[in-house]
C-alpha cells in the first residue's frame, strides 16, 4: 500500500515538473518573439510593362512580421496618397510619364519601413536617337522588298533594260532586265540584289531580243535625295565573269539633263572576274573616269564598307575607312563642278557591258551583291536628306 502511494506522489511530482517546463518555454518564447525587429525581405513592386490608361496594382513587400500597408504614388514627379488602396488608375496622356509606388509599412511596435517599387516608364519607352539622317538596316524577315518609301521600284529609270528611258542596254550595252522588286532580304540582315539567267516562262523582251538575264536594281530617285554627307555601304559580292555591280549616285535633275552634265559619283564599282579590285570613279562635263582604284584585302567575296564624304566642291573615296581617292573643283580645269547638288542613290548588279568587255562567263548562271547596311550621315555640318 505505501508502496503504491508513493508512486502516486512522484508521478505527482514528475507532472508538475513538466508542467513548470512547458511554461517556463512558453514565456521564453513570447519574451523572444516581442524582442523580433521588423524587417522587409522582398520589396513592393509594379509591372514593367504599363499600358496607358491601365489600372496599375502594387504587389506588397514580403516582410517578417505582420504590418498596416499605406501607398503613396509618384507619376511624372506628382504625389498621389492613395491610402489603404494598392492600386492607381493611369491615362492617355500618361504615355511617357514615369512611375513608382512607396508602400509604407506601420507594425505593432509602431516602427514604420518603407518600401520603393522600382521606376516604370508608362507606354512605349521612345527609340534611341539614331546617329545617322537615313539608314537601312534589311533585318526584316526573309522575303521582303526593299522599302517602297525610299526606293523606286516601278520607275523605267531602275527598271527594264533602259529602253523605256530612251537608253537602251542602259548606255553600256548590258546584257539585263531589271526588276527591282527582286531584291529582297534573306532573313539574316541582307539585302540580295541576285542576277540570274532568265528561262522558259520569263517573257522579257530586250533591245537585243530574248532577254537572257534579269536582274535587280535599286534607286531613290523621287523618293529621297542627299545633298553633303557621308554615305557608307557595307556589302559583299558573289562574283564571276562578266559580272558589274555597283553603288553610286546621280544628279537628281537627270531625267531632265543629259548625262554627264548630271553628274555621276561612283562609290564602287567592280569587275566580276577581278575580286582583289575596287574602282571609285567621277564623271562630269568634260571629265569623265576621274577615278582611282584600290586592294580588296581578302577579296570582295567578303564584307566590306564601301564609303565617300562629300562637302562642297570635294569627294573622298574610302575602303574599310582607308582613303584611296579623292576629287576636288579644282582638279577638273575649266570644266564645271556639277556636285553641290542633290543626287540620288542606286544600286545595281549589271551583267555584261563595255566595262566587263561585253563578255559573260559561260559557266556564270547566277551571282549577286548582298548589302548588310546603308549609313548616311552628316559630316562637318554638311549633310542634308530630301524627301519628296
Amino acid at each position: 500500500m505505501r508502496s503504491e502511494i508513493r508512486k502516486v506522489i512522484l508521478f505527482r511530482k514528475l507532472a508538475s515538473a513538466a508542467v513548470a517546463a512547458i511554461l517556463l518555454v512558453t514565456l521564453a518564447s513570447a519574451g523572444a518573439q516581442a524582442t523580433v525587429s521588423p524587417r522587409i525581405t522582398k520589396a513592393a513592386s509594379i509591372p514593367a510593362s504599363i499600358t496607358p490608361g491601365a489600372t496599375v496594382r502594387v504587389t506588397p513587400a514580403i516582410s517578417n512580421l505582420k504590418a498596416t500597408r499605406t501607398y503613396v504614388w509618384y507619376l511624372a514627379g506628382q504625389r498621389i496618397v492613395t491610402g489603404a488602396t494598392r492600386t492607381l488608375k493611369t491615362f492617355a496622356e500618361d504615355n511617357g510619364s514615369s512611375l513608382y509606388a512607396v508602400e509604407s509599412l506601420r507594425f505593432a511596435n509602431k516602427k514604420v519601413l518603407i518600401s520603393r517599387t522600382k521606376t516604370v516608364t508608362v507606354g512605349t519607352v521612345p527609340p534611341p536617337v539614331s546617329p545617322y539622317l537615313w539608314s537601312q538596316e534589311f533585318n526584316d524577315a526573309s522575303g521582303t522588298t526593299a522599302s517602297s518609301s525610299y526606293f523606286d521600284l516601278t520607275s523605267p529609270y531602275g527598271a527594264g533594260d533602259g529602253s523605256g528611258i530612251g537608253n537602251p542596254g542602259w548606255g553600256n550595252n548590258e546584257r539585263e532586265w531589271y526588276l527591282p522588286a527582286s531584291a529582297k532580304t534573306d532573313g539574316q540582315g541582307n539585302l540580295v540584289l541576285a542576277a540570274t539567267k532568265t528561262v522558259a516562262g520569263d517573257n522579257l523582251q530586250c533591245y537585243y531580243g530574248t532577254c537572257t538575264w534579269k536582274s535587280a536594281k535599286l534607286i531613290t530617285l523621287g523618293k529621297i535625295g542627299f545633298k553633303y554627307g557621308r554615305i557608307e555601304v557595307r556589302a559583299k559580292l558573289s562574283g564571276g565573269q562578266g559580272q558589274w555591280p555597283a553603288i553610286w549616285l546621280l544628279g537628281a535633275n537627270q531625267p531632265s539633263v543629259n548625262w554627264p552634265q548630271c553628274g555621276e559619283i561612283d562609290m564602287a564599282e567592280w569587275k566580276g572576274d577581278l575580286p582583289n579590285m575596287l574602282w571609285g570613279t567621277l564623271h562630269g562635263p568634260g571629265y569623265l573616269n576621274q577615278g582611282n582604284t584600290t586592294t580588296i584585302n581578302g577579296g570582295f567575296t567578303g564584307y566590306h564598307t564601301y564609303r565617300i564624304d562629300w562637302v562642297p566642291n570635294q569627294i573622298t573615296w574610302y575602303l574599310d575607312g582607308v582613303q584611296y581617292h579623292q576629287m576636288k573643283a579644282t582638279d577638273i580645269g575649266g570644266n564645271t563642278w556639277v556636285f553641290n547638288a542633290e543626287q540620288y542613290l542606286i544600286l545595281n548588279v549589271a551583267m555584261g557591258g563595255n566595262f566587263v568587255g561585253n563578255q559573260i562567263g559561260s559557266g556564270v548562271s547566277q551571282t549577286s551583291m548582298s548589302v548588310d547596311w546603308i549609313h548616311y550621315s552628316a559630316l562637318n555640318g554638311y549633310g542634308t536628306l530630301i524627301s519628296h
